[in-house]
């Protein structure tokens, strides 16, 4: 069982010389010859757009698009002069930060055009739509927080300076605390 080709076209397109040096030296994977980094390149251009609107494609890019940092730092950590250097700030960055732009380009996606009868109806949807997305925004916000809080538990924090998380953390209990107080006098 064969892979089907998608038909090919021929189009031709002017490109700055800046552009075509810079496509030349353009490493990419499977992509040697300025046709196929130019298919790649346009390939990459449409996925990102039809991320728009749907979390998991939109996660899927994010992914991708952060993993050459993300090994590039696990590469650094391994390199280290000190062995076993991790940063779970880091991890629990680099696994939330994806997460939640990819919950934004979700909902961000262009809003299609509709009827004219149906404006009412849509923008009830819309505050129901803007509500939902709220709550999801402020769950990844707050185990974000509450993660971040674990990583103070104990005497130093997984990092690669374990005093990080002890610093920052007096001013988030303060707040806490007032924010505690005031709920408390309502």
């Amino acid at each position: 069982m064969g892979m089907t080709r998608e038909r090919m076209e021929t189009v031709g397109v002017r490109f700055p010389l800046s552009d075509i040096e810079w496509l030349a030296s353009l490493s990419m994977k499977d992509a040697l010859t300025p046709s196929d980094k130019i298919r790649a390149i346009v390939a990459e251009a449409r996925r990102r757009n039809e991320g728009l609107g749907d979390y998991e494609a939109a996660l899927s890019w994010l992914r991708d698009l952060l993993a050459p940092a993300i090994s590039a730092i696990k590469g650094r950590e391994f390199r280290s002069e000190n062995p076993g250097m991790h940063s779970e700030l880091v991890a629990l960055a680099a696994e939330w930060l994806p997460q939640t732009l990819a919950l934004l380009l979700a909902q961000g996606a262009p809003e299609r055009g509709q009827g004219e009868g149906q404006e009412k109806q849509e923008r009830q949807d819309n505050a129901e739509m803007l509500m939902a997305f709220e709550v999801q925004l402020a769950r990844r916000a707050f185990q974000f927080c509450e993660s971040l809080l674990r990583l103070g538990v104990g005497r130093s924090a997984p990092c690669y300076d374990s005093e990080i998380i002890r610093s920052g953390l007096p001013r988030i209990i303060e707040l806490a605390e007032v924010v505690s107080f005031s709920r408390n006098r309502e």
